[in-house]
């Protein structure tokens, strides 16, 4: 019997188990689809995403892939011709309400809900399941998987994939505890440090790093700030040999919230995919640019100063009510000013710069373990947009984070991993059936 081996039991290994098993079942072949998870379980990383609700995907993904994607115009080719396959209308993604009213238009959607899934849509058009809960969707796909027959293979952590040595070979898979596997095709759906500790010969990888996480600053600043939040706009800066600076990502409204290393919150997280250390990360607490916020401040101090029958304004004054007390206070200090001294002309001038540009150094990833994924993997630049099969390695294909791309907090990544899986998976079916993908 023929059989197909995906490799890691996360979502884009589970999206490419039920679509080769399907496509199998359908055609009734005889050939076998494993599912092999280094982990007790498959699926666990699905738990854990959207603090347990899992973020399915966003109506926006298809329509924004070019832009919000790394390797973009890659992913928008494979999710262009996903749906070309899948006869969509090319129109926009039409996520389901809840209860279903609406039949999906995007093969990602239209894929769980044809198994079953009912959606939720909230915010920026991020999708989660009507139930609220991440087990709904494992319970989806792994349902699917059973009737499809895959066989969940768990505790088997792949160590090496080896090429046919002849021309109607089989892929040798080497597990870590030494034993051996064979396969007629094989789909690479593991990323990050698995991906890092997997040899596959003649794939083109690039080291992975990660990102989609908090930021690590400078914390003279965000020390005393700890745990505090702020709704702000953020916007990275990046020096250039001369003395102007470039900005790297344009301005983001979102919440902030301060850690003793530096910064956290989604606003930074979708910010930490194009920072580096010597970037400057800086905060616009009032929303507008320094000249705005100069105009705003003599407005302020005008008021107050008629409140108080032209008593004397102090700093403290000007920031109370406007932003904390902590929050004022490192600001009144990185200004180098007194809370209790008269709010004069130049000290309102420092106060608007802080304000509308509260700078931070960046000094790296804050804390790795919190970062959603990991940029890097294997090159886009060597794989099929059509098939996502590797160049020169018939019958290896890669889906989900095993490939250089990631994408903005929101359902992005999972839309990404779920598409890349049903393309994968089908193309390695196809390609075990004989007649190629």
């Amino acid at each position: 019997m023929k059989t197909i081996v995906i490799i890691g039991g996360g979502a884009a290994g589970l999206a490419a188990a039920v679509s080769a098993g399907e496509y199998i079942r359908n055609n009734e072949l005889d050939i076998e689809v494993a599912l092999f998870e280094q982990d007790e379980r498959v699926g666990r990383s699905i738990l854990a995403t959207g603090n347990g609700r899992c973020n399915v995907s966003n109506s926006r993904a298809e329509a924004d892939a070019a832009s919000a994607f790394y390797n973009g115009e890659f992913v928008a080719r494979v999710l262009a011709g996903l749906r070309d396959r899948a006869g969509g209308s090319g129109e926009d993604g039409g996520a389901p309400t809840r209860f279903g009213a609406s039949e999906p238009t995007d093969p990602v959607l239209r894929f769980f809900s044809d198994r079953g899934l009912a959606f939720r849509e909230e915010s920026d058009g991020r999708l989660y399941p009507a139930a609220n809960k991440a087990t709904s969707v494992l319970d989806v796909l792994r349902a699917a998987a059973r009737r499809a027959g895959v066989v969940e293979r768990c505790g088997c952590r792949v160590a090496a994939v080896e090429p046919p040595r002849a021309l109607s070979g089989r892929f040798t898979l080497r597990m870590a505890d030494g034993a051996f596997e064979r396969a007629d095709a094989v789909v690479i759906a593991v990323g990050g440090r698995a991906l890092d500790s997997l040899s596959v010969e003649g794939a083109r990888v690039l080291r992975t790093r990660p990102v989609l996480g908090p930021l690590k600053t400078d914390p003279t600043w965000t020390r005393e700030l700890d745990n505090i939040r702020l709704r702000c706009k953020v916007s990275l800066f990046r020096p250039q040999r001369s003395t102007e600076r470039r900005m790297i990502a344009p301005p983001a409204a979102g919440e902030v919230l301060f850690r003793k290393y530096g910064l956290s919150g989604i606003v930074v997280y979708d910010l930490s995919r194009f920072a580096w250390a010597g970037d400057t990360v800086e905060l616009n607490m009032l929303g507008c640019d320094p000249s705005g916020a100069l105009a705003y401040l003599l407005r302020r101090r005008g008021r107050l100063s008629r409140a108080l029958r032209g008593g004397p304004i102090t700093c403290d004054d000007m920031l109370r009510g406007l932003v904390l007390p902590q929050i004022g206070h490192v600001v009144l200090k990185r200004c180098g000013l007194a809370g209790e001294s008269a709010c004069s002309d130049d000290a309102l001038g420092a106060l608007s710069a802080m304000i509308s540009a509260f700078p931070l150094e960046v000094q790296g990833m804050g804390d790795p373990a919190q970062c959603q994924v990991r940029r890097g993997g294997i090159d886009v630049a060597s794989v099929s947009d059509i098939d996502l099969r590797m160049d020169g390695a018939e019958g290896l294909f890669c889906a989900g984070e095993a490939l250089d791309v990631d994408g903005p907090c929101g359902g992005y990544n999972l839309h990404w991993a779920w598409a890349s899986g049903l393309v994968a998976g089908r193309a390695a079916a196809r390609f075990a059936e004989g007649e190629g993908a």
